[in-house]
């Protein structure tokens, strides 16, 4: 018998000792552009007490710096403590130590040139910040109307509902006329406009869906607002320039080149239950005529089942069975493959990617949440070729030639796109006018409640201290 090895004993190691940080001298001007700077956390969507319980007008300058760092913190990369984002959140911001910047802007007296470099420097960010301070103005004011619930309202109904109707998208559409209780062409027009920025059908419909988005109350529209801002800050302080943008919420997809968007397509993402996740990574090849290998979970809760009621389903779909026993897999053949034509893989923990598909009838929605969590594209040749644009050998000819050979091969991209799943549910254009989509996915909810709980948690330490 082979004796073990004897332990050879470790001498301890000394403790890691950290020097404190020492405070910087502060000038009675940087004291106050600090004070000017903690004034705009509200309006950055982060409530002072989550950055700390120093009010701004303290003269005590360990308070002021402290709580100048925690917002700095919270602006830059968000306030979310890694340990509460979901599995599926897979954006997260980089790791962000403020003190190494803030003290050499003390030191060059460059201040407020560091405070203009900690939000997301992104248009997208800038709109909703601005939306913000709209909403919360109407929030204050008291809010919306709510429309009374009842049957649809549709051209030429008349009556008290329409009446609150008008005074409801007369808050949020200044060219809405408050008085009449008649749903005339202008009104149908205006109630149009609504339903496109909730991503609804622009039918002129008053139905349940629209009824429901618009009696959502103000106050919840901060929140969503809040979290849409709360997810800026997770993105790198640089996009990359040529990229694939999917908002998973919208389900849509759209290409940037030169920072600038090129095209989109209509998509359709995971429905509530099998969420697609929030991601970023790079696309690294396309593969034509795919066949399709069938998660374990798919195979077992779907595929299955139906070959036990109708005996031979797999086969007539171009199902086979790989492997033997626990081990054993469906694949299903390029021909019937659920994954169309064109496959584009990107490397994730989640095992998602873009994909054509045979069904193309979900692109005709308004709602198009209904995959297992993949994005299936309406146009995924045209994606294909875009991606492959300037190589030698797979030239639109080349691909065409490919689809139509039928033949399994994959095409390596020389240049890796970078590819962003992101889940924007609010955004606001450049006129002011704010699109709110459903949060499908409670996202949006569980983001702002995490956020709060946190600044709860931080304000109890603060009071324990």
């Amino acid at each position: 018998m082979v004796q073990p090895a004897p332990s050879v004993p470790v001498a301890p190691q000394p403790p890691v000792i950290v020097p404190p940080r020492v405070l910087p001298q502060l000038s009675d001007e940087q004291r106050s552009q600090l004070r000017a700077f903690l004034d705009t956390a509200a309006a950055n969507g982060i409530a002072p007490s989550e950055t700390s319980s120093a009010a701004p007008d303290r003269q005590d300058d360990n308070a002021l710096i402290t709580a100048a760092l925690d917002y700095a913190k919270a602006l830059h990369s968000g306030r979310l403590a890694l340990g509460d984002f979901q599995n599926n959140w897979g954006l997260r911001p980089a790791a962000y130590d403020p003190w190494p910047a803030f003290t050499d802007a003390v030191a060059q007296d460059r201040l407020e040139a560091w405070f203009a470099s900690l939000p997301p420097p992104y248009a997208g960010y800038d709109t909703l910040k601005k939306a913000l301070a709209t909403y919360r103005a109407i929030d204050k004011a008291g809010g919306w109307p709510l429309v009374p619930e009842g049957p649809s309202l549709g051209l030429g109904a008349t009556g008290d509902r329409v009446t609150a109707l008008r005074e409801r998208l007369a808050i949020e559409d200044s060219t809405v006329s408050k008085t009449g209780d008649k749903l005339d062409d202008a009104l149908a027009a205006a109630v149009q406009r609504a339903q496109k920025r909730y991503g609804l059908e622009p039918n002129g419909i008053v139905g349940k869906d629209t009824l429901a988005a618009l009696n959502v109350p103000a106050h919840d529209r901060v929140r969503q607002i809040e979290a849409n801002m709360e997810r800026w800050r997770w993105l790198p302080a640089e996009l990359p320039q040529h990229r694939v943008q999917v908002n998973i919420a919208a389900a849509v997809l759209t290409v940037f080149d030169a920072d600038k968007p090129v095209t989109s397509m209509r998509a359709v993402t995971g429905r509530p239950g099998d969420e697609t996740p929030m991601l970023s990574s790079e696309i690294h090849s396309i593969v034509f005529n795919p066949p399709w290998n069938v998660p374990n979970s798919i195979a077992t809760k779907e595929l299955w089942p139906k070959e036990r009621a109708h005996k031979g389903y797999l086969a007539a779909h171009g199902f086979k069975v790989i492997g033997t026993g626990p081990t054993a897999r469906l694949q299903q053949s390029p021909k019937k493959s659920a994954l169309g034509k064109v496959k584009f893989d990107f490397d994730n923990p989640y095992g998602v990617y873009l994909h054509d598909t045979p069904t193309q009838g979900t692109f005709d929605r308004y709602s198009r949440l209904a995959s297992h969590g993949c994005v299936r594209l309406a146009h995924p040749v045209d994606l294909a070729k875009l991606a492959l644009q300037g190589s030698e050998q797979w030239t639109p000819d080349a691909i065409d030639a490919a689809l139509k050979k039928g033949d399994t091969v994959r095409a390596r991209l020389d240049d890796p796109i970078a590819v962003f799943l992101f889940y924007w549910t609010a955004y606001a254009s450049a006129d002011g006018r704010v699109s709110f989509l459903g949060d499908p996915y409670g996202w949006d909810a569980v983001l702002a409640d995490r956020i709060e709980a946190g600044a709860n948690r931080a304000k109890q330490m603060v009071a324990t201290r």
